[in-house]
């Protein structure tokens, strides 16, 4: 019978194969049964509280063709993950590239299972929330998912309010916006929400120390949302705005409306005589 470390490690890759398609056999069997589309809170999405997880992670910046910028991931006694280094634009001599100074991460594909690659089906939510901590800088927040080129990600700004504090970001995925090497593309397709790739993070162009804390990833409705629908409590409605007002006391819609509804009559029948 076949052994070795070739033949052991070959049943470890079929062993963790076989245990991620078993594991997604039973989340899709779930689903099935219970033909559950009713509204969620949030899905969990990543968490940084160990090594396993900052390693379904990837690290990059212009150090990996020539430039001279420094990147580091790792896990702080806070179980939290840490993003920092030193930004830097300056082009070494010989070294043939146009520009430098960036930095990122972003996450793994999920591991193969014998059926598939799987995403995250973020369909029924309104956000994407990330639990950070960040400096002054200019950060992106990146989506992945199917498209035409694989240059093609989807960004949007991550602002920071309180630098250096813990904050809860909550960005509309409806929100981000179509870009290539950076650029914004003229066509803005919808995003594809029930297939999403990676989520990462990045900077560019701004020398210097930077770092960024992080301590969950989810996707997240609020009380009033369902994924892209508003859904709206006893009393309340929605202005020209997209605001959500609250009635004042008596007060009805058809007061609001300043007007009576006007029945359209069925269209007249072509006369054929």
């Amino acid at each position: 019978m076949a052994s070795g470390p070739r033949f052991q490690e070959g049943l470890r890759v079929i062993s963790a194969y076989a245990k991620r398609s078993l594991e997604y056999v039973k989340d899709e069997a779930i689903a099935v049964v219970k033909f559950d589309t009713s509204w969620k809170k949030e899905m969990p999405m990543f968490k940084f509280d160990s090594v396993e997880n900052l390693e379904q992670w990837t690290v990059g910046s212009d150090a990996n063709i020539g430039g001279k910028s420094e990147a580091y991931w790792g896990l702080t006694p806070q179980k939290t993950a840490l993003f920092w280094g030193t930004l830097s634009s300056e082009i070494p001599e010989g070294v043939n590239i146009s520009q430098s100074g960036y930095a990122g991460i972003r996450s793994k594909p999920r591991p193969y299972t014998l059926f598939h690659r799987p995403t995250f089906d973020t369909t029924h939510f309104r956000y994407l929330a990330v639990r950070a901590k960040g400096d002054t800088k200019q950060w992106f927040v990146n989506l992945k998912t199917p498209t035409t080129y694989d240059t093609y990600l989807w960004q949007h700004r991550l602002y920071f309010q309180r630098p250096g504090e813990w904050e809860i970001i909550l960005i509309p995925f409806r929100d981000f916006v179509l870009t290539s090497h950076g650029y914004v593309q003229r066509r803005q397709p919808r995003i594809n929400r029930g297939d999403l790739k990676s989520v990462g993070f990045s900077l560019v162009r701004q020398p210097g120390d930077f770092s960024l804390e992080l301590d969950w990833i989810k996707a997240v409705n609020t009380p009033n949302t369902w994924g892209d629908v508003d859904m709206l409590g006893e009393g309340e409605y929605m202005d020209k705005d997209g605001n959500v007002r609250r009635l004042a006391p008596g007060q009805t819609l058809w007061d609001l409306k300043k007007r009576p509804i006007q029945w359209f009559a069925d269209s007249p029948k072509e006369d054929k005589s």
